[in-house]
């Protein structure tokens, strides 16, 4: 076997159609953290926070407003046909909010989404950075911080189970403010968006059963 086809077998695909569901089931859970800001982290939380924002929707409501930042923790290396990663040292911020129009973080709750919790290394610094940022809006409005009413909320897809390398703050780490849609062990996984063969990608997620998953009735088992 070579090492091409080793990395091919260790990949884990999953849906869009998966992914959907998977958000579906968070639903009760997203609608009581109750955001009214959802901060995406591209690239890997752009899909994910759209599908969010579906959930969330309430007849006659307007939408959830978004927002996106641009962190990476990942550089491509080796060669183009195993597209292997390897996890970065640090976070490179290309994108960031613009409070230049008015807008700040006092008084909102703001749910950040992104793919996959792995290394924790990316949510760490998005939360950190946005806590100074509040820090500084409140300085600048005579508030004291613990009186801003801003909460912040976390939901990723997939939260991997393995030692992290960053912590979050214990105001995040409960059952309401931490959404993970799955626990998955520490595998590859490959998301559909990352492929430019849906069609075999697809056919793989069916195989490894990361499909749509019915019973004899046509009733949803989830998995």
């Amino acid at each position: 076997m070579t090492d091409a086809q080793q990395v091919e077998d260790s990949k884990v695909y999953i849906s869009y159609n998966h992914i959907h569901q998977i958000i579906q089931e968070s639903a009760p859970r997203l609608k009581k953290f109750n955001p009214d800001l959802l901060l995406c982290l591209a690239g890997g939380g752009l899909v994910p926070t759209r599908f969010v924002r579906t959930f969330l929707k309430e007849k006659d409501q307007p939408n959830v407003r978004i927002m996106s930042v641009a962190l990476s923790l990942y550089e491509a290396v080796g060669s183009v046909s195993t597209q292997q990663e390897s996890i970065g040292k640090e976070v490179v911020r290309s994108q960031w909010l613009d409070y230049s129009n008015g807008f700040d973080l006092i008084g909102k709750r703001i749910l950040l989404v992104d793919e996959v919790d792995d290394t924790r290394t990316t949510l760490h610094y998005a939360v950190s950075e946005l806590q100074k940022d509040l820090v500084k809006q409140c300085a600048a409005k005579g508030i004291k911080v613990e009186d801003a009413n801003t909460t912040f909320g976390i939901f990723v897809v997939h939260n991997k189970l393995k030692p992290k390398n960053a912590t979050l703050p214990d105001s995040i780490m409960n059952d309401t403010n931490y959404i993970a849609g799955r626990d998955i062990e520490d595998v590859w996984i490959a998301y559909p968006w990352e492929s430019n063969d849906i069609v075999y990608h697809t056919k793989r997620a069916i195989e490894q059963g990361n499909d749509i998953f019915l019973d004899e009735n046509n009733n949803y088992i989830k998995k």
